[in-house]
């Protein structure tokens, strides 16, 4: 592949950029041949995420992109996933397979989104064809877009508020559409893996013309859930790695216990007649997590497209918009619960004969009800439609309307009714009466009254988009031209949080919220140095200032700068920086809460002999809450000592203040109980009954069967209480080889090695470094691969690594090994074959290889994910193999 001649138009069009991608074939570092391609397709804008300025990189960040061939190359089947790829993307918060972490209770349709360097779940800003896109309030899974629609996927990695507004904290990941495809491209794949399967198919076609084009993509993926029984790792009882036996007394049959004495209840069930032969001292134990969905059942479906028409020789109309549905399904397992049965129970067993006028029974209810479901979605669509006019002197007015709706959903129709179950414990009447002594003898019209109990909570938002910006040429600097760009942008959101939560007859009641937001921004780009003013030890010397407002109706408003700067001493040498400030609005749910309500949990607790306690959490509204802030700084370098070798490394720190922190999810929050000292956050038994009886005073319910006594209270609340301090180094690399007789070779290297990450409960306390310890960022994740294309073939290794760190949550603390899986792929273009095989490619994929097993982790399993592995690292899916065809016309 020749590149000399596209030298200079790569640099101008991503100057001071540090490009890398995803380690497949024609990923040059600058993607050159990719950013050829966006230009001649779209020669009127010149699209590059970071910079409001046509044709003017994001000075002094970093950009990190995936062109198409990276897209084609992954075996990833949506957009998300492929976005997870890049090491700088961590698997903390909004996930499908992990729902622990800060920001996972929001996550009730089990989608992805992107938190770039593990800063935050909703730090990362996304972004549709440069523009803001609708989103649930709280995040935006970007499998909306299709993988056939998309041309490249850019990635600011730092700050830029300044530029878009709320949210880009840790930086922007940017889905730039296919503008000018002509022709028609068809696709399905399909994957396999032990007790897994995925299939994707999806077509785009689109047209050029004289005076405009159009394109329309469609994308179908149906997903197989994961039981986490399907896979050995993910287990209770963890003895033979050398851990602890996790498993609880809550089964089927379950253990009785009398004055804290247990009695195991034999297979065949135990009745007064048989009751002293139990022995004290004895236990039935199981795994609390039976049944549990390692990934939900999914299926999506999404349409993208987008157009052009010249009305005059200046005046363009465009638009494009989206669709998108996505289903899903997950088991939670089966209910379990200590129940409190009364002498008056019809099947009363005392098995201690001491004449209790009670005995409690820990029981699960598999034998009764089937496993616990939620089934939901998201479904989602918006267009945006404006007017171009060129200007004179290079300038450009450009205004544009957008409206779109989307409806969350996420429902549940089998909990356990508290009231109907402690009824019939307490029944005399056999007809009547629940039997926890593991005989089955309760009736179906008992049984059928006792988990009936439902959720539904449905979430429906509109956005109303206005935009305007102009920009273009200011004055010459030497011969360089200096660029202007200003805007305003308005936001009109209208966003109902709907819930129905109880008796089958309990209405469905909606709370209805609004927030407009009026933006002014103006950046300026000052080539002081390049070109003809260029001298020796002077190639290059670019400086550019933004500054935006944001005034909110609902939490005020906001104004942000940041300033970034180039110096190349040679034309292969280049040296940048960049400093600004961000930040994020609160979402309406972490406002006003998505309900108001205890929620019955089990807790991962390091100081318990069975490593879980159950507890209770409180969710509810906090009307106090402020926007987050945070400032961001970079420094790098990009090096080029040749041709076809290139570098990029940079320096980020970024001070993160006024998060907002959710415990609501995070079933191992325990493990750093001591941080959360004098916060109330954490209650332990008398002040935590106290705590949940004033809250059972003011009329917040109880959802779950609360244990007897109550030992443990989170306050999940959301609050403005967390403090961060990340910094580290991103680095790629990228070297290629063309030969004559062996085809060529390409040798790509990306990786994030993290120095620093440090949190503060709250803004008085003391930093703690957190790095490298379980459930937080980790200090090195990197990918690399070779490339070897021959002809028609095209093969590709690639190698993948997630550091290990230090589980800190039992002591002594565990070091967790690193996860190293290695994937294969193959395209084989059968053009040369002629015929109906023109244009057709077939692909070949092994992931994971080896079938490497995620390290064991010593934890206990949980209902949001984990448990002898750690879900927010590795992926439980294992050995998968993969076949595609893909034909274009």
């Amino acid at each position: 592949m020749k590149k000399n001649a596209s030298s200079l138009k790569r640099r101008r069009l991503l100057a001071g950029a540090a490009i890398a991608a995803l380690a497949a074939p024609g990923s040059a570092y600058a993607q050159e041949a990719n950013a050829e391609d966006a230009a001649a397709q779209a020669e009127d804008v010149i699209t590059v995420t970071g910079s409001r300025i046509r044709g003017v990189a994001p000075v002094g960040s970093p950009l990190i992109q995936l062109g198409r061939d990276e897209i084609e190359q992954s075996s990833a089947v949506t957009t998300d996933r492929l976005i997870r790829e890049i090491p700088q993307v961590f698997d903390l918060g909004v996930s499908e397979n992990s729902r622990a972490q800060a920001g996972g209770n929001s996550n009730i349709t089990y989608g992805n989104s992107v938190n770039l360097r593990g800063i935050g779940p909703y730090a990362t800003l996304i972004l549709v064809n440069s523009h803001r896109a609708l989103t649930n309030t709280r995040s935006l899974d970007p499998s909306i877009m299709p993988t056939l629609a998309l041309e490249r996927v850019e990635v600011v990695a730092d700050g830029a508020s300044a530029i878009y507004g709320s949210d880009a904290i840790a930086g922007v990941v940017n889905l730039i559409p296919r503008t000018s495809f002509d022709g028609l491209e068809v696709m399905g794949r399909y994957s396999v893996a032990d007790n897994f399967d995925e299939y994707q198919v999806g077509a785009v076609f689109g047209k050029t013309f004289e005076r405009g084009r159009f394109m329309v993509a469609y994308e179908h993926v149906d997903r197989s859930n994961l039981s986490g029984d399907d896979r050995d790792f993910f287990r209770a009882d963890q003895r033979e790695d050398g851990g602890p036996d996790y498993r609880t007394n809550q089964c089927a049959p379950g253990t009785i216990i009398v004055d804290g004495e247990t009695y195991a209840i034999p297979a065949g069930g135990v009745t007064p007649a048989n009751a002293g032969s139990l022995q004290p001292g004895t236990q039935n134990l199981c795994n609390s997590q039976l049944g549990q969905d390692l990934f939900p059942e999914t299926s999506y479906d999404s349409v993208y497209g987008n157009f052009a028409l010249d009305l005059t020789g200046n005046l363009t109309f465009f638009g494009d918009g989206y669709y998108s549905k996505r289903d899903f399904r997950r088991f939670s397992g089966y209910q379990n619960a200590t129940l409190t049965v009364p002498d008056t129970n019809a099947f009363f067993v005392d098995p201690s004969a001491s004449g209790a006028t009670s005995v409690q029974v820990a029981y699960n209810f598999m034998n009764d009800f089937p496993k616990a479901q939620t089934a939901g979605g998201t479904e989602s669509w918006q267009t945006v439609n404006g007017l171009r006019l060129a200007l004179p002197n290079e300038w450009q007015i450009e205004a544009s309307v957008g409206y779109g709706k989307s409806e969350d959903v996420s429902n549940s129709f089998d909990g356990l009714n508290n009231g109907a179950l402690t009824a019939a414990l307490a029944s005399s009447d056999p007809a009547a009466a629940f039997d926890p002594f593991g005989l089955n003898r309760t009736s179906q019209s008992v049984l059928s009254g006792l988990n009936d109990q439902i959720f539904l909570a449905p979430t429906l938002n509109e956005l109303l988009l206005y935009m305007a910006n102009v920009d273009g040429p200011i004055f010459s600097i030497g011969g360089n031209e200096a660029r202007l760009a200003i805007g305003f942008e308005r936001q009109e959101i209208d966003s109902s949080l709907g819930v129905a939560r109880g008796a089958p007859t309990t209405p469905l009641r909606f709370r209805d919220f609004s927030r407009n937001v009026n933006s002014g921004y103006a950046e300026i780009f000052l080539p002081i140095v390049g070109g003809a003013n260029a001298s020796q030890g002077l190639e290059r010397l670019e400086l550019t200032a933004a500054v935006r407002y944001d005034d909110y109706s609902d939490v005020g408003d906001t104004l942000n700068p940041k300033f970034g700067v180039v110096y190349a001493p040679t034309d292969s040498l280049a040296f940048r920086g960049s400093f600004g400030t961000s930040f994020r609005a609160p979402i309406f749910g972490s406002i006003y809460g998505n309900s108001n309500a205890m929620f019955v949990q089990r807790y991962q607790d390091p100081t318990s002999p069975t490593g879980s306690t159950i507890g209770l959490a409180r969710s509810g509204p906090n009307l106090d809450l402020a926007p987050e802030e945070a400032t961001t700084w970079t420094a790098g370098a990009d090096w080029s000592p040749a041709d076809n070798l290139t570098f990029a490394l940079t320096y980020f720190n970024v001070k993160y203040e006024g998060q907002v922190q959710n415990y609501l999810p995070d079933l191992a929050i325990l493990g750093r109980e001591e941080a959360f000292e004098g916060t109330g956050i954490i209650l332990r038994d008398q002040a935590a009954r106290d705590q949940v009886q004033e809250f059972l005073d003011e009329g917040i319910p109880i959802f779950g069967v609360a244990p007897d006594p109550i030992t443990l209270f989170v306050d999940g609340r959301n609050y403005n209480l967390g403090v961060s301090k990340t910094a580290g180094f991103d680095f790629q690399g990228v070297y290629d080889i063309d030969t004559d007789s062996m085809g060529s070779f390409e040798f790509s290297l990306n990786g994030t090695w993290l120095t620093k990450y440090e949190v503060a409960i709250t803004d008085q306390a003391e930093l703690i470094d957190r790095l490298d310890t379980i459930f937080n960022p980790l200090d090195f994740k990197a990918r690399a691969a070779a490339t070897w294309s021959y002809g028609a073939s095209t093969a590709r290794i690639q190698v993948n690594y997630v550091g290990g760190y230090d589980n800190d949550f039992v002591t002594p603390v565990q070091h967790v090994g690193a996860y190293k899986p290695v994937d294969l792929t193959w395209r084989y273009d059968l053009s040369g074959v002629g015929g109906l095989a023109e244009g057709l490619i077939f692909g070949f994929d092994v992931r994971n290889v080896f079938d490497e097993d995620p390290p064991y982790v010593n934890i206990a399993p949980a209902g949001n994910g984990s448990g002898g592995y750690d879900a927010t690292t590795t992926n439980p899916v294992g050995r998968t193999f993969s076949f595609s065809l893909r034909k274009r016309f």
